[in-house]
């Protein structure tokens, strides 16, 4: 700290009198420091400012949520509604090949891409089917079940639906979560219990269907700005707006359609997650390929994307976009006065420890028992 006095001596410090003075030149230096801060307020108009953007972040954050986050999360219910697993379960649509079941699902709900698109990951499902003749031991299997086949064509998944096909009754099973290659024609079990061949295979396909995401950085150290951190910006942190369930908060943020960054499975990170970060996002639900049987499922769906693609809007002055990027903007605005709050009073406690430790200084240097 620079100070003016270049000269000074305290003759009870004896043989220290000139480095006691030069001690107490300097604390008079930053004490005056501290009575120019005071007259200029600097740090109390930084915290009015700070405290000023306080409402309109909270306001804009809470509204985000009412106006777009849950309308577009009951959007999706809804689409839920008309394509989910209780549809499926009666309106499943099979196809003769993987592509053309992933083909069908984009066409349904979108790719990641699109910005009516709702489904944030996908899967082929294998269909194994029996003819009633092929039949021949009964098939009674839980969803959820393991199964497996072995041979030309080996593979493993998980049962979607329960199934329960007495002797000589034609039935399907369908899988998912397969790896390698569920086969027909081949030896198949159900939890390694070996049962009969299924004749025929087709394809299903299905998309997991989360919730949109405003993903805010935060630092918890800066809001409020805590004076005793060494560095507030030290610990930026990646959480779910509200932030700890609070409006406001936060130094800046980002829009993420189905929570994913523009390709399937591709979820932001989130602090306290692990790859791959899907456990701090909200599923829906998963959708499949259903058929059209009524004449109005695909239409509905088609409608619902479309009210969507609208919440979204297009660029940063439509939609959910205009919302996060305004109370970005705040937030942003917000952080620097906060840093400035953090700066002023951590100059002050850095200048009071300084005084501290030179009052110290002085009074050993001033002890008679430490005079030459």
């Amino acid at each position: 700290m620079p100070f003016g006095i270049t000269a000074y001596q305290d003759r009870e410090a004896g043989q220290y009198s000139g480095a006691v003075g030069l001690l107490q030149a300097e604390n008079l230096s930053l004490n005056q420091n501290f009575e120019a801060q005071d007259k200029l307020d600097t740090l109390g108009i930084n915290s009015f400012r700070y405290d000023l953007y306080k409402q309109p972040a909270e306001v804009i954050d809470s509204r985000t949520q009412s106006q777009y986050l849950t309308p577009i999360k009951d959007a999706k219910n809804l689409i839920l509604s008309f394509g989910g697993a209780s549809a499926a379960q009666q309106y499943m649509q099979y196809y003769g090949s993987s592509s053309a079941a992933l083909s069908a699902l984009e066409t349904l709900y979108g790719p990641p891409t699109d910005n009516d698109g709702v489904i944030s990951t996908r899967q082929v499902i294998t269909s194994l089917t029996w003819t009633g003749v092929a039949n021949t031991m009964g098939i009674n299997i839980s969803a959820g079940t393991a199964v497996s086949t072995a041979g030309a064509e080996s593979g493993s998944g998980v049962v979607l639906f329960g199934v329960s096909a007495a002797i000589g009754i034609a039935t399907r099973v369908d899988i998912q979560d397969v790896t390698g290659n569920i086969g027909s024609g081949v030896s198949f079990y159900i939890d390694n219990v070996q049962n009969s061949n299924a004749t025929g295979k087709e394809f299903a396909a299905s998309g997991e269907v989360f919730e949109d995401s405003v993903v805010v950085l935060y630092y918890p150290q800066l809001h409020p700005p805590d004076p005793a951190a060494v560095n507030p910006l030290a610990d930026p942190q990646f959480k779910i707006l509200p932030v700890n369930g609070t409006d406001g908060l936060g130094s800046g943020q980002t829009y993420y359609r189905n929570s994913i960054q523009g390709s399937y499975g591709s979820f932001p990170y989130l602090t306290g997650h692990s790859e791959p970060y899907r456990d701090g996002y909200t599923l829906l639900g998963d959708a499949y390929t259903v058929t059209d049987v009524d004449g109005e499922r695909h239409a509905s769906i088609a409608s619902t994307c479309s009210y969507i693609d609208a919440l979204r809007g297009v660029d940063i002055t439509t939609g959910i976009q205009s919302y996060v990027g305004a109370g970005s903007t705040v937030k942003e605005t917000r952080q620097e006065f906060a840093i400035n709050q953090w700066s002023l009073v951590k100059n002050r406690v850095n200048t009071q420890a300084r005084i501290n430790a030179n009052d110290a200084a002085i009074s050993i240097l001033k002890n008679s028992a430490f005079q030459p």
